[in-house]
């Protein structure tokens, strides 16, 4: 593809050679003739200036070059886009594998892929363009919309629905029974949980992570949600539009994330908590109750970050509080 063709397909401009091929993207210590190398830290564009790439991706603020280059105002999401077409993802050819199982009374769209060793259970619908992985398990009544793709060994439990354009990494478990009991005495009796999990469009959910069906009624994850690898959703969980949630993030029953707020990595959040639109809840944090829209969070429990971190620098500061301690001064400071 022209340098200037790719451009215009990225939303970007051209500077210097628009003629020069590029065919693949890659970093500068890899790079090959034909390559985009791109260039998000300045201090490197030396060393992608002197390598063997064709043409460089930058930032419209980046300084000339000798290269052509494509600028962008918003070069990472230029690099998402630029990799989507040079390097278009592998797609399995249509038709069902003679090892996979197919119940009666499964249904599917055209250009469907079913790899080896998938289970497709009796009244499971599958939209137009559908890809079950290799030693997938779709249960019965699944319903999966156009262009989703389920990758290996992912479950997914009765009666669950997935949306338009859903990937589902390996390993993933979708609808299985949440962690609830009822007592008698020392006893736990375990609840049975007969509601359902709802993905819906363009959600990415990363490999090996589990969103448990809901009680009564349904957990939810909202379109564009972006879910992380090794997180724990439980069930009634109702999650809004283009949510980010991060590795080892676990979610208790019950909770509520309304559109757009971030939970970093190691994020937990014990059941029935509200974290409102747009929040930011930090790593490692705990939120044991209410996060307000716009809120940025972090800590143990979880407290606006400002308090957060006045409260760690007076930690810091009390063994020289403690009897028999000379506090400590600044350098240069006069006793």
């Amino acid at each position: 593809m022209k340098l200037r063709d790719l451009a215009a397909a990225v939303g970007g401009a051209v500077s210097g050679d628009g003629d020069v091929e590029v065919t693949a993207v890659a970093d500068s210590s890899s790079a090959a003739s034909g390559a985009l190398v791109p260039v998000l830290d300045p201090l490197r564009l030396a060393d992608a200036e002197t390598g063997p790439a064709a043409a460089l991706l930058l930032g419209n603020d980046a300084p000339p070059t000798v290269k052509p280059a494509l600028r962008a105002s918003n070069p990472r999401l230029a690099l998402a886009r630029a990799l989507t077409l040079l390097h278009p993802p592998r797609r399995p050819d249509p038709g069902v594998d003679p090892r996979a199982a197919v119940e009666a009374g499964a249904r599917m769209g055209p250009g469907v892929s079913v790899g080896a060793y998938a289970v497709l259970g009796a009244g499971c619908v599958l939209g137009r363009g559908v890809v079950i992985g290799s030693g997938a398990i779709v249960g019965r009544d699944v319903t999966i919309g156009d262009e989703t793709i389920i990758a290996a060994r992912v479950i997914l439990h009765d009666g669950t629905v997935i949306g338009r354009r859903v990937i589902l990494h390996a390993g993933v478990v979708i609808g299985s029974d949440g962690f609830g009991y009822a007592e008698e005495g020392p006893r736990r009796v375990k609840m049975p949980h007969v509601g359902r999990v709802v993905i819906d469009d363009d959600v990415e959910v990363g490999a090996n992570t589990t969103i448990d069906r809901a009680t009564l009624g349904e957990t939810r994850i909202g379109a564009g949600t972006k879910i992380d690898n090794l997180v724990q959703i439980g069930h009634n969980v109702r999650i809004g539009r283009d949510v980010v949630i991060v590795a080892q993030t676990g979610i208790s029953g019950s909770v509520t994330i309304d559109d757009g707020a971030l939970l970093a990595g190691q994020v937990g959040v014990v059941d029935h908590v509200h974290i409102g639109a747009r929040a930011r809840v930090l790593g490692r944090s705990v939120v044991t109750k209410d996060v307000p829209p716009d809120a940025v969070v972090s800590g143990s429990p979880a407290r606006p970050h400002r308090d957060e971190l006045r409260q760690q620098a007076a930690l810091r500061r009390l063994p020289d509080l403690l009897p028999g301690r000379t506090p400590r001064r600044p350098p240069g400071e006069e006793p």
